[in-house]
């Protein structure tokens, strides 16, 4: 990306918003794009790049937002999909009112929840550099106390500057698949999978599956996304399938 030519054809963006200095042809990219002379996916949207839609799609006060934008089957489907999450703000609640499904009146309260309380996610938001590949990514239940309650409180107190959010803890279904080793040699690992399907929308307007990548890591892993020892894997779908 760095040494790209733009040669009129259509392009895939494999590049971060957030990154987008350290690419010399980027703000050029952007700008061709928008004039209509070169196609770019993913689009020059940074919004798409933001954790904040996660918790957002949650809130009570878009709730009519939402449901005028997208069909009501979609946006089911989308909140079977995304866990519940909240938009941190250090703003004090009312006495009357609590954090919908935390049981809390305040976020001290969740910084000092147990450790089985705290099935929770605490993630950074926003254009950031450590917004990406599980760098702002930290699981309640896997730290400490203390460590806990320091990132909550770090995170309430820089979130007029940076935007975090907090979601619900969900596990992942451990599975077995045949890996590579350096030397050639092949073995079953068991692990976790993300998931990255592809859509692509043609001249035509019409939007398609692409295909999907697939990441595994070791099983002891919660965190997928930037994991040096995960592997990445293409997917094939089975007419017969039952997933």
């Amino acid at each position: 990306a760095e040494e790209y030519q733009p040669d009129g054809r259509d392009l895939y963006r494999f590049f971060e918003l957030f990154d987008w200095e350290s690419i010399p042809l980027a703000r050029r990219l952007a700008e061709q794009s928008a004039a209509g002379e070169i196609r770019i996916t993913p689009p020059f949207k940074p919004h798409l790049e933001d954790k904040l839609w996660l918790a957002l799609l949650w809130s009570p006060a878009l709730r009519k937002i939402w449901g005028q934008s997208l069909r009501e089957s979609h946006l089911k489907r989308l909140r079977e999909i995304v866990p519940f999450g909240w938009v941190l703000d250090p703003e004090p609640l009312p006495p009357h009112a609590a954090l919908p499904r935390l049981d809390a009146h305040s976020w001290d309260e969740v910084a000092n929840f147990s450790q089985k309380e705290r099935q929770l996610v605490l993630k950074i938001s926003g254009f950031h550099e450590s917004a990406w590949g599980s760098r702002g990514v930290f699981i309640g239940h896997d730290m400490p106390a203390p460590e806990w309650k320091d990132k909550l409180h770090e995170a309430l107190e820089s979130s007029g500057e940076q935007p975090w959010i907090l979601q619900e803890f969900r596990d992942s279904r451990i599975v077995e698949h045949p890996v590579f080793n350096d030397d050639g040699s092949i073995e079953m690992m068991r692990g976790r999978v993300r998931l990255c399907p592809y859509f692509f929308t043609d001249n035509d307007g019409e939007t398609s599956f692409a295909g999907c990548l697939a990441t595994l890591v070791p099983a002891d892993k919660k965190k997928i996304h930037g994991m040096s020892d995960g592997v990445l894997i293409p997917c094939v779908v089975e007419e017969n399938s039952k997933f």
